[in-house]
């Protein structure tokens, strides 16, 4: 834009004979004198256009922008508008990141106090998973790019290590010993137990094998207020799993990718999951036994129904699909349960 097409769109704004769009044009040019509003008289304008002109033909240098012409003031400010969201977005990708940096780098220096105060470590630079055993007879395995940080000795009434990365915990029973693995801004509380943890991408994941943990979050790490402090965390069974996300600080309950049978004393010998028109209420009833998950069925009316079938060399979800495919139904997991949907009655 000239400095002759420039002064005729103020006097079209004065003379409100100016288009909605070029209104909006010139407001958004007033405001880079720090004005509040348009309000302007004959005897300003010679002020006003000196100093908006002197303006925007600074900016126009400085960010190497050519002035469109009047024609093309509708495609320039859209063109402007997607720029400053694309900048706005692009400012909000960069503070996420650097959050996350920082977080990953406190997890990395509560991991690093404690082996400054004395603490044993033991860090995994190769491929392969690598097993230590501790002092009680637990046994850790620690998975590529991972730190452990632990005592040579566990104090009389806890036991206590500190994780950055992943580990499988195999944990020896010791009711008045309880076991604490602290990960980031997570406190993984368990007395005897087996479960892994994992942690990246500023989250937390804690699967359980066997046993019940507690999950939740580090008060020395994070700020919790008195209701923050009583609902603080979750328990979790064999075959759950809880995410804890360090930016959003909430955990997220659900079942794990691949359930086992759940083992039960010295032995673990799955049930024989072979049926001979057996009502489906006791086939789901197995499938809870053996798997410790809730198996909710929604349809009331297709419990009675008789299955037969051979599902005891298939995986949880491949028997739960061979049931599906009987009764016309389908199943969905809903946090830490499982939801067998039949739209119609027995077959």
């Amino acid at each position: 834009m000239n400095h002759k097409a420039f002064k005729q769109l103020l006097k079209s704004y004065l003379d409100d004979s100016c288009t909605d769009e070029e209104r909006k044009i010139i407001d958004q040019w007033y405001e880079l004198l720090g004005n509040e509003n348009m309000d302007l008289g004959a005897r300003e304008m010679d002020e006003v256009e000196s100093r908006l002109w002197s303006k925007l033909q600074t900016a126009s240098r400085e960010k190497s922008v050519v002035l469109p012409e009047r024609k093309r003031f509708r495609m320039s400010w859209k063109y402007a508008a997607a720029a400053c969201l694309f900048a706005l977005v692009l400012l909000s990708g960069i503070t996420l990141w650097f959050g996350k940096n920082r977080q990953t780098q406190a997890a990395g220096t509560l991991v690093d106090t404690k082996i400054t105060q004395g603490f044993l470590e033991q860090s995994n630079t190769g491929s392969t998973p690598k097993t230590i055993q501790l002092e009680d007879g637990s046994t850790v395995t620690i998975y590529a790019g991972s730190t452990l940080a632990y005592p040579k000795h566990f104090a009389a009434g806890k036991r206590e290590v500190y994780l950055q990365g992943d580990a499988f915990f195999d944990i020896s029973k010791n009711a008045s010993r309880p076991f604490f693995v602290y990960s980031n801004n997570v406190v993984t509380q368990v007395l005897g137990t087996s479960f892994d943890v994992r942690g990246k991408n500023g989250q937390v994941e804690v699967a359980v094998k066997t046993g019940r943990v507690a999950v939740y979050e580090n008060k020395d790490q994070v700020t919790l207020d008195e209701v923050q402090q009583k609902s603080n965390g979750v328990i979790i069974t064999p075959n759950q799993k809880v995410t804890y996300y360090q930016l959003e600080r909430h955990f997220i309950t659900s079942i794990v990718d691949q359930p086992v049978p759940v083992i039960k004393g010295e032995k673990n010998a799955e049930a024989n999951f072979n049926y001979n028109e057996t009502p489906l209420y006791k086939v789901l009833r197995d499938l809870e036994e053996t798997y410790e998950l809730e198996i909710v069925l929604e349809n009331d009316k297709i419990r009675n129904c008789l299955f037969t079938g051979d599902l005891t060399v298939q995986t949880l979800f491949n028997k739960l699909e061979g049931i599906c495919l009987v009764f016309n139904a389908t199943y969905e997991i809903k946090g830490t349960k499982i939801l067998l949907k039949a739209v119609k009655d027995c077959p």
